[in-house]
């Protein structure tokens, strides 16, 4: 199979077999994000995703009846229509036979494109701990980003997954409302979060990378960026705000200036101790968060 593009998985996902379902983004738009700036979206035909996986079963025998999870690959393969998702996960069950758990990143409004009867049969199906783009808990931001959903179209569609038992793991990022708004923002995610209640939250940091819109409107003054203080306070605010025991909460990013993680009902004071005393001795000019060169 010739890939176009980066190939991107969370990062908790490092140890998963990866099976190339989608190309690009059917959104493209968000301000933040080049990650698919030139790769059109693609879903990758039947007959290419039989060939990759019979051929790692004829290379990797042995190793392929010992895998249990596979992640999907795209920025959104949740896009596919169920039918189109359940004919690849009969082909992934069919070369690695004792897959339990079928994981992809999912967009909100690719949840709700999906019937309940929909939703039930993939979980069926094994799918499972689906990776949603939350960001934040404030519509206006969200607006504001380009996200293409607002958070209560989240809220809607993640309690929708809830009820047909699919985990999710919610992705949201520090500084997204900018300069002076980053304890209103906090304090709105944690209230989304602890309603939703996902199996995992990851945390990365808003950088503008050159070529994003949002650089262009740092640039220009249209957007004014939170201090690296402020994102520190805004997490803090955010993690005491929490009320989700069994959540396991992941800052482990290449873009967060504080590394913590940890189960929030046993490991969220050591956590909150680790941003306090950070946010003591915080040196701002030693973080950029602008004009950035790479990718998320």
């Amino acid at each position: 199979m010739k890939y176009n593009g980066t190939i991107y998985r969370p990062p908790v996902e490092a140890s998963t077999f990866l099976l190339p379902i989608t190309e690009g983004c059917t959104h493209n738009s968000c301000t933040f994000c080049n990650m698919y700036k030139d790769v059109p979206f693609r879903m990758i035909s039947l007959s290419e995703v039989e060939e990759y996986l019979k051929e790692t079963k004829q290379n990797y025998e042995r190793y392929c009846e010992k895998i249990q999870r596979v992640y999907l690959v795209g920025a959104d393969p949740f896009a596919l229509s169920a039918i189109r998702l359940l004919e690849r996960i009969d082909l992934i069950k069919k070369y690695l036979p004792n897959t339990k758990v079928i994981t992809m990143y999912a967009r909100t409004d690719n949840i709700a494109s999906k019937s309940d009867d929909d939703l039930k049969a993939l979980k069926e199906a094994g799918v499972d701990d689906l990776y949603i783009g939350v960001e934040c808990g404030l519509n206006d931001v969200l607006d504001n980003l380009n996200k293409g959903y607002s958070a209560n179209e989240t809220r809607k569609q993640c309690l929708r997954l809830n009820t047909a038992g699919i985990q999710h793991c919610d992705l949201l990022m520090l500084g997204t409302a900018g300069k002076g708004r980053g304890l209103e923002c906090a304090r709105a995610s944690a209230a989304l979060e602890n309603e939703i209640k996902p199996h995992k939250i990851l945390i990365n940091t808003m950088s503008a990378f050159v070529g994003t819109q949002l650089d262009e409107d740092i640039r220009t003054g249209k957007f004014l960026p939170a201090s690296e203080k402020e994102n520190l306070e805004e997490e803090r605010e955010f993690l005491i705000k929490l009320d989700l025991p069994e959540c396991y909460f992941w800052a482990l990013h290449p873009l967060d200036s504080v590394k913590i993680e940890g189960v929030l009902g046993d490991e969220k004071q050591q956590m909150l101790d680790a941003l306090t005393w950070s946010i003591d001795h915080v040196k701002e000019d030693a973080i950029n968060r602008t004009s950035r060169v790479g990718t998320l």
